[in-house]
């Protein structure tokens, strides 16, 4: 089972379980730690396999030198006439050959286990970086979308703050602007003479008033009114 299936069979048994984002984070990391360790036990193991195989390199080029040498020394004895040492040599050489071919029997086991593991290392690897890739990309959704239903919560809670106190405010002036009203209304009254001031009496109330009457614009309406009877009965 590949890792992305592995994620969606145990995000989907999350889902189902009701596993809180903070828990989803830990878990997804856990996953994250796992796959990486495992990337790392391959690559060792392709190490290892790769050192083996460089061993047996090693060991084969020896025998090679060695097989060489024989072959060499083996055709200075026929030259000499000397037919059994030729053979002696010939048989060493035969021994190192078959030496050989079961080394590069392990050689091509090797490799071809090395190419294995190089392709499985691979493979995990992509996985593993894609698995990161949406690991983080899912975190940064995440944050971003707490981030935004923070900001919504703070500013829904903002525009109910502020209806509620523009209702305060608004009751606020329709009071003052009555309190206002009634204190001008007040203020005539007392200017008329018809409220008391703080402190006046009720005959200097009265007389304040006799005085605001006096020196009102209807006495000296009337008094002109009379002075042009006055006039028009002495011209007759």
């Amino acid at each position: 089972m590949s890792i992305g299936q592995r994620v969606a069979r145990w995000w989907s048994s999350r889902r189902a379980g009701g596993e809180d984002a903070e828990s989803l984070k830990d878990r997804l990391d856990e996953t994250y730690r796992n796959q990486t360790a495992l990337l790392r036990q391959v690559r060792r193991g392709v190490a290892d396999v790769a050192t083996s195989r460089k061993r047996v390199e090693l060991q084969l080029t020896s025998i090679a030198q060695q097989a060489a040498q024989l072959d060499d020394q083996a055709r200075q004895a026929v030259d000499r006439g000397d037919d059994d040492a030729a053979r002696g040599f010939l048989t060493r050489k035969v021994m190192l050959e078959k030496t050989a071919a079961d080394l590069q029997e392990r050689h091509d086991a090797l490799k071809a286990e090395e190419d294995k593991l190089e392709v499985s290392a691979m493979k995990i690897e992509q996985e593993v970086e894609g698995f990161r890739v949406r690991k983080d990309t899912l975190a940064a959704r995440h944050t971003a979308a707490a981030a935004r239903a923070e900001i919504n919560s703070a500013t829904s809670g903002i525009g109910s703050a502020v209806s509620d106190v523009s209702q305060a405010m608004e009751s606020a002036e329709r009071r003052t602007r009555e309190l206002e009203a009634q204190s001008d209304a007040v203020d005539e009254l007392v200017a008329e003479g018809i409220v008391t001031k703080p402190g006046e009496s009720p005959d200097d109330a009265l007389r304040r008033q006799f005085d605001a009457a006096l020196d009102g614009p209807e006495v000296d309406r009337q008094l002109d009114e009379i002075s042009h009877r006055k006039d028009d009965s002495g011209t007759h």
